[in-house]
């Protein structure tokens, strides 16, 4: 099967599902995951790089949801016999919906911990977003 990479649908929002500890997540307003990996110019003689050595892999990203998923998320943590999120580790599974000649794509964060939370109000706002920053130990992109 050929690929297009010029003329394939892209995904929207709606094409997106986020589950949780297997639990699918609805109150969710965004969401950021990167990979990162060190690299950096190796020198030798002369004034031009040689090559590029590789290093250490690292993952992270941020989680916006609504306060009311926030809140579920620390009363399974208390259940757990944590505090709250910040004690709790899980999966993170986004699956992106096939569509036209895009195919389905599935990423796994695994082992994925909060960092830290903070919630906050704005005169006016109907609602409360709290992001979340988050470290994990491994991308699986399938």
């Amino acid at each position: 099967m050929a690929l297009s990479f010029f003329n394939s649908k892209e995904c929207e929002w709606a094409d997106m599902s986020v589950h949780f500890a297997g639990v699918p997540v609805t109150k969710i307003r965004g969401l950021q995951y990167k990979a990162m990996k060190e690299k950096q110019l190796l020198h030798a003689a002369g004034d031009e790089p040689i090559s590029i050595q590789h290093g250490n892999r690292s993952y992270e990203g941020q989680i916006k949801l609504l306060k009311g998923a926030v809140d579920d998320m620390n009363r399974a943590a208390l259940v757990a016999g944590g505090d709250d999120v910040l004690d709790m580790a899980f999966d993170i599974v986004v699956v992106y919906k096939a569509k036209g000649t895009r195919g389905l794509q599935t990423d796994t964060l695994i082992t994925v911990e909060i960092k830290e939370f903070e919630k906050g109000w704005d005169q006016g706002k109907p609602e409360m977003e709290i992001t979340l920053p988050i470290v994990f130990l491994k991308l699986l992109c399938a």
